[in-house]
């Protein structure tokens, strides 16, 4: 069983395993939108408990690939400790490092998706002008002004919408919303996506929080720096 978690075959199998798995995937989730439609606007956490465990007949490839992800997690970590904990030498300490960043990338990026899965949300509803709207955490957010530009056909061309940023009933942020011109305040992202005059004019506002996103940026600069380390190093010792 050691021997197992320390393998390459046992990343390269449960690699394998994953691909499967996401292929059956592409094939089941849009064939039935209704379950897994949820599953990008929901925290994932709450997803699987609400829809996901109680349609195991169209879900179980999604807890499968779950279970390989932990598998390939764990074949990471053996690798990575059993490597470092090994007889280095300065002549081959940048090859050998070099696996080691990637592999403690790739980990970063998975605690960031398991962050995001467990203590992130994405809100997203229209507001009309003057709205108030409570939010997780003691948050909510008030929408004071919508201004919108025309042209001479009448067609709007440009919008902003004057938001204020509330947390235990005290203004904590303020700021002009625009297109690409989202307001940010302690992980929380608040973002202005269109405008519907059938509402009054009323702006369809998204929040979201994702406590990984830092985790999986530093995660991702980590894997990229030691694939190039790699790439390089192979290529000088051809």
């Amino acid at each position: 069983m050691k021997n197992f978690f320390f393998s390459l075959k046992t990343a390269v199998w449960t690699l394998f395993a994953l691909v499967s798995l996401f292929f059956i995937g592409s094939y089941m989730m849009p064939a039935y939108r209704e379950i897994f439609a949820p599953m990008n606007e929901d925290i994932l956490i709450r997803w699987i408990q609400d829809i996901a465990s109680a349609k195991l007949g169209y879900t179980w490839w999604f807890f499968a690939a779950l279970a390989a992800l932990a598998l390939l997690t764990i074949n990471t970590l053996a690798c990575s400790i059993q490597a470092v904990m090994g007889r280095w030498s300065r002549a081959d300490f940048l090859l050998r490092i070099s696996p080691q960043i990637v592999h403690l990338g790739f980990l970063l990026i998975l605690l960031a998706h398991l962050l995001g899965a467990g203590w992130g949300y994405k809100l997203s509803g229209f507001m009309p002008e003057g709205a108030y709207a409570p939010l997780p955490e003691d948050k909510a957010l008030s929408l004071r002004e919508l201004r919108v530009q025309a042209d001479a056909r009448g067609y709007p061309t440009d919008w902003a919408a004057e938001v204020d940023l509330f947390e235990n009933n005290v203004r904590v942020a303020t700021g002009t919303l625009g297109p690409n011109k989202p307001l940010f305040y302690n992980g929380v992202g608040i973002y202005l996506k269109s405008l519907d005059y059938e509402r009054g004019p009323a702006a369809l506002m998204v929040i979201a929080r994702d406590p990984g996103a830092i985790w999986a940026l530093a995660g991702g600069i980590l894997f990229m720096l030691g694939s190039a380390m790699i790439l390089v190093l192979k290529w000088k010792k051809a």
